[in-house]
């Protein structure tokens, strides 16, 4: 996981996150075997512990995972992000535009922790889902791509 050359960075603009890695997942399309190694499929909004070992192993600055939403209830369109450590909290909301098309949306996160949980420094993240063009797409409001940080 995460083998790449001295120097290289993997780096996708926001088009590619949604509109190749998220747009796909959603889908079901194939991806370029080598990609999947880059996004992985992790609980955010479940257990902190499995993210935050992913950075420990890795000593990655910035992970992108898959994560899938869950709804604070059937019905309602309000997704659950406590978890039993501490919630991500929501700081702003971007439309992403490509060609003056409104294909998808950024929102970025900070980690608040509860008392008693050291997660090991300031923790933000980019949520990206598929909306605008793309909001009738099957699943499209079941997986979004985040991208964590670490903050010193």
């Amino acid at each position: 996981m995460y083998d790449l050359p001295p120097g290289v960075v993997f780096g996708p603009t926001d088009p590619e996150i949604v509109l190749y890695y998220l747009l796909n997942r959603v889908n079901g399309e194939p991806m370029f075997e080598d990609s999947m190694n880059y996004v992985t499929e992790c609980d955010v909004y479940g257990d902190p512990n499995a993210w935050i070992k992913v950075f420990q192993e890795t000593h990655m600055e910035r992970l992108y995972f898959y994560a899938k939403l869950k709804k604070k209830n059937q019905k309602g369109k309000r997704i659950e992000r406590s978890t039993q450590c501490g919630t991500w909290r929501c700081q702003k909301d971007e439309q992403l535009f490509l060609n003056e098309t409104h294909y998808g949306s950024k929102r970025s996160f900070t980690f608040v922790a509860k008392n008693g949980f050291n997660g090991m420094g300031r923790w933000t993240m980019h949520e990206f889902r598929l909306d605008g063009v793309y909001g009738n797409t099957a699943n499209h409001d079941n997986y979004v791509i985040c991208c964590i940080s670490k903050k010193e």
